[in-house]
């Protein structure tokens, strides 16, 4: 594996992993974030109290979708096309329409939901249901703007230290959820915290973007044509979006009618988060890569990239299989340890959505080919196949395993849905995957796992527990290494990831990495 790249090549490279290092950043600190909080809302509030918050959230997650009207997609790919093309008074256009169009989508979504909260609750049996839905349909708004709207802006900009700043903004006020519950607050105290963290956040999102916006002096509106592409990416998006609740939010919703109880909704929900955490390094990486794809694309530079795409898959998967071994291995102890005898019920359904998280983060990143070249039609397919497979699988997984059989029909679905964008990524694209590099990653992440038990045999102190996982880290990259899965530029990339760019400029090969 040489380490010499081409300069166009490597000036992608370095902005991959400068947008990297913060998504990467900004994904474990919102995941850490949530678990620990989850990890406290759990415990003070009990299975069934924590199954009525759960099923609340998932509820607004549902109308946030509602709310996006395909934006959020559309956007990151106009901008990220407008840019590549150095066309901003295009992007200028297409930006501030963009706003328009979602603050009235995100204020309507918003009335829904006040009209529809109590007779969700009477729905379900539960009246503290109808305030919940009240205080979040308040902060529906800002939020929708934040994430559909901000986050897709900065993301197709390249900007993510914008979005890293944003989410760190969340993140931070969210932690007084804890606090409310210290306090011996109620339920309603705690999503109430919500609206706080949405308005604060969007506030920040909303003067980071005025200094890309404002700098762009000129408007222009684009092309009949060029419009008419983006309102059928948008039309593409919103509908697969629309689908997508028929196995995401739809799990939740049918697992909470259908369960004995409520508790069953917490239990799935913290296999998510737990999930979530393990899969978001991985996604961090195929989400930066996601610019410089369209842009290969808009240059018809087919060369540069198949690089990209490979080294999009091998960095998610050689980031994510070590994490999901490990993560197997210790959810038991883990879960004991930080919840309760009570919360073990999280297992099943995490151990199911680890095989989820593996397989996303393996064959994912090919599809983000269809979204960076504008064929977002053919994702829509996938996802309206995705919603038909996942009812019928609810209906015939939910009521006889539950919380399992809800993360088995996520499985089911995920499966699904990344093998039909495959067959249509085919139609663009020679699908090659670096299964070399994956097989060796499969073999130094068993090492680095029987190297964690090994050391936990005889280091059993809590304190002992980091120095523990940094060895472990370490000895799994030096494999990868021997085993010639990485070389020396991709030690550059990672470690520039990572914000220790002094340590890396002392390993460039050929000042290029």
């Amino acid at each position: 594996m040489s380490d010499e790249l081409p300069n166009e090549l490597n000036e992608e490279r370095v902005k991959v992993a400068s947008n990297s290092s913060y998504s990467f950043l900004g994904s474990i600190v919102n995941y850490f974030t949530s678990f620990f909080i989850g990890l406290f809302l759990a415990r003070f509030l009990g299975p069934a109290n924590f199954g009525v918050y759960s099923l609340a959230v998932t509820i607004w997650s549902m109308f946030l979708t509602f709310s996006s009207i395909g934006i959020n997609g559309s956007l990151q790919y106009a901008v990220s096309r407008y840019k590549a093309r150095d066309d901003r008074p295009a992007l200028k256009w297409v930006a501030k329409n963009y706003l328009v169009l979602i603050t009235i989508a995100s204020v309507s979504l918003s009335v829904v939901m006040l009209v529809l909260a109590g007779p969700i609750a009477s729905f379900y049996h539960e009246p503290i249901l109808k305030n919940l839905l009240i205080i979040l349909a308040v902060g529906l708004t800002f939020y929708s703007l934040v994430s559909s709207f901000y986050q897709s802006l900065f993301s197709g900009y390249q900007l993510q230290k914008y979005r890293f700043i944003v989410n760190a903004t969340l993140d931070l006020i969210r932690v007084g959820q804890i606090l409310v519950l210290y306090l011996g607050l109620s339920l309603i105290g705690v999503i109430s915290v919500y609206d706080v963290s949405y308005f604060i956040a969007f506030i920040v999102a909303f003067f980071l973007a005025r200094r890309i916006i404002n700098r762009i002096k000129e408007i222009r509106k684009p092309a009949d044509k060029e419009r008419k592409e983006l309102k059928s990416y948008s039309a593409f998006t919103y509908t697969g979006s629309l689908f997508s609740i028929f196995y995401s939010s739809f799990i939740v919703i049918i697992l909470g009618f259908l369960a004995p109880n409520l508790s069953f909704v917490g239990f799935y929900r913290i296999g998510l988060v737990l999930s979530g955490l393990v899969g978001a390094p991985g996604g961090a990486i195929a989400l930066a890569f996601f610019p410089s794809i369209t842009k290969m694309f808009e240059k018809k530079n087919y060369e540069h990239l198949y690089r990209l795409m490979k080294d999009s898959i091998r960095f998610s998967a050689l980031i994510t299989i070590p994490l999901v071994f490990g993560a197997a291995v210790a959810v038991n102890p883990l879960i004991r340890l930080f919840y309760h005898q009570e919360f073990l019920g999280s297992v099943g359904p995490f151990l199911v959505l680890m095989v989820s998280v593996l397989i996303s983060s393996i064959l994912s990143p090919l599809t983000t080919v269809l979204s960076a070249s504008g064929k977002q039609k053919y994702s829509m397919y996938s996802t309206i196949s995705g919603a038909v497979a996942g009812i019928a699988l609810s209906i015939l997984l939910i009521p006889r395993f539950f919380s399992t059989g809800a993360a088995l029909v996520s499985l089911g679905v995920t499966v699904l849905t990344i093998l039909i964008n495959l067959y249509f990524t085919r139609r663009y694209i020679e699908i090659k995957l670096p299964w070399g590099a994956i097989v060796k990653g499969v073999i130094a992440g068993l090492l680095m796992v029987g190297f964690i038990l090994l050391l936990l045999a005889n280091f059993t102190r809590l304190i002992e527990l980091p120095f523990i996982l940094l060895a472990a880290v370490l000895l799994y990259i030096f494999l990868l290494y021997v085993f010639r899965a990485i070389n020396r530029s991709d030690i550059v990339f990672i470690l520039l990831t990572v914000r220790l760019g002094r340590l890396a400029k002392m390993l460039e090969p050929s000042k290029k990495i």
